[in-house]
């Protein structure tokens, strides 16, 4: 048995004619005995609900960029593979990062944005404080942390949390800032 890791992406980083030659593949791929099979001339993909994952096993035979694959998916897949990936998870509800080039959306996908979210959010009572990145100031950032369980909560405790963190926009080890945020919800 081995452990896969995955990487996960928005759709919104494909070049639209990329992203609905794939969707095309899928809505017309074949079954061979239960199995869905998509038929990439150069990559192994798999649908899931919510779009899809590419098989980065391609790295293992090839060096240079198919001509069937845009420059910008073998951008992606290279990042991927060089963070350990071996599959490259492609989702419509994956908020879109700052680190990549960012195309039109269909339908709202790659916008992070989905069906359960609730445009009329409550906002934060006045002196409520959020968690930066220094170098990009996006607050989609977490920090390594352990916790027990709780018998009696029936739910997992906090029990420390640590210096070391993340940033999710950055794709990075980072330093956090604490910032105070106004009344409309917005970092200051």
């Amino acid at each position: 048995m081995r452990r896969f890791s995955n990487y996960a992406c928005s759709t919104a980083h494909l070049p639209l004619a990329e992203r609905e030659a794939i969707d095309l593949l899928i809505r017309t791929a074949t079954q061979r005995q239960g199995r869905i099979v998509i038929e990439h001339p150069s990559l192994s993909i798999e649908a899931h609900q919510y779009g899809f994952a590419v098989h980065l096993g391609l790295f293992d035979d090839l060096s240079d960029r198919p001509d069937d694959i845009s420059p910008e998916l073998w951008t992606l897949m290279n990042h991927a593979r060089r963070m350990g990936a071996n599959w490259l998870w492609f989702d419509r509800d994956e908020r879109p990062s700052p680190a990549f080039p960012v195309f039109p959306a269909v339908d709202g996908e790659g916008t992070g944005a989905t069906a359960q979210d609730d445009t009329a959010a409550v906002l934060p009572p006045p002196g409520t404080i959020t968690q930066c990145c220094r170098s990009c100031g996006g607050s989609r950032v977490m920090r390594d942390a352990w916790a027990h369980w709780d018998e009696s909560a029936q739910g997992w405790t906090l029990g420390a949390v640590f210096d070391a963190a993340y940033c999710e926009d950055c794709e990075a080890d980072a330093l956090l800032v604490e910032r105070p945020v106004d009344t409309k919800g917005t970092a200051v």
